[in-house]
């Protein structure tokens, strides 16, 4: 870990990057739910990776929508499909922050999000300033919105990455160890958020976990790791209860 870290503002800008591949049903309450932080100021980049849907007409609605609540906001459409990792890849010299967080395009954060998970970083890091990023629980929500049960992850523990994928993937960071670590590795289709943290902590990097549920984690028969049809049809069958959330999301892969 060599990067040395530097208040880039003197507000401690956030930027927040939404990938999006046709989720334009979704993408708008992403949008929405950012411009909606009780957290100021944040920079917003959407990247779209060749949607085939509406998703650019939504975006734009959705930026015209926010105003003046954000700092900044850009849209990065890609005229050939790359994956999440690709998507990534394309915004991060566009990353001005010195937070950062990637919010799926179908996902939500609650208004205290960013305002709680900075607050809960900058403590951790007054006891270990290897620590870099900070992730929480979630509220897991159906399509349209409803709440469906409680998403769990696992404590911070660095072995415990080799074998399982329990980080969620709007952990608040500090810009500095993501930015490093990149560009990540496009082959990989699935599993992305763990080969993103894994690329971290490599470098040195550790996390720390908030026991809330501070996100809404959209359950769909669309989500890339297969975690909403799964999830769906448990609830169908009657199977509630609190989800530990490692025991849903696939390691790394190139698989499709």
């Amino acid at each position: 870990m060599e990067t040395e870290l530097t208040d880039g503002t003197s507000n401690k800008l956030l930027s927040v990057v939404i990938p999006n591949y046709n989720y334009g049903k979704f993408v708008g309450e992403a949008i929405a739910s950012i411009a909606n932080q009780s957290y100021s100021p944040i920079d917003l980049i959407v990247v779209d990776d060749a949607s085939t849907d509406n998703s650019v007409e939504q975006v734009e609605k959705a930026f015209a929508e926010v105003g003046d609540k954000l700092a900044s906001t850009r849209l990065i459409a890609l005229e050939e499909n790359v994956g999440k990792l690709g998507a990534l890849n394309r915004a991060l010299e566009h990353v001005k922050g010195y937070y950062f967080i990637i919010l799926d395009s179908d996902d939500i954060l609650k208004p205290e999000y960013c305002e709680r998970t900075i607050a809960e970083l900058e403590k951790a890091r007054l006891e270990d300033d290897t620590i870099g990023f900070l992730y929480t629980d979630c509220t897991l929500i159906s399509p349209t919105g409803e709440e469906l049960d409680r998403g769990k992850s696992t404590g911070w523990d660095p072995a415990l990455l080799e074998r399982y994928s329990f980080v969620p993937e709007p952990a608040t960071c500090l810009a500095a160890p993501v930015l490093e670590a990149g560009p990540y590795d496009e082959a990989i289709r699935k599993g992305t958020k763990h080969h993103k943290w894994k690329r971290i902590v490599a470098n040195g990097w550790n996390g720390r976990h908030l026991a809330e549920p501070l996100f809404c984690y959209r359950m769909h028969q669309d989500n890339l790791s297969g975690i909403g049809k799964r999830v769906i049809d448990e609830v169908e069958r009657g199977e509630g209860g609190e989800r530990i959330l490692s025991g849903y999301w696939p390691l790394q892969t190139t698989e499709r």
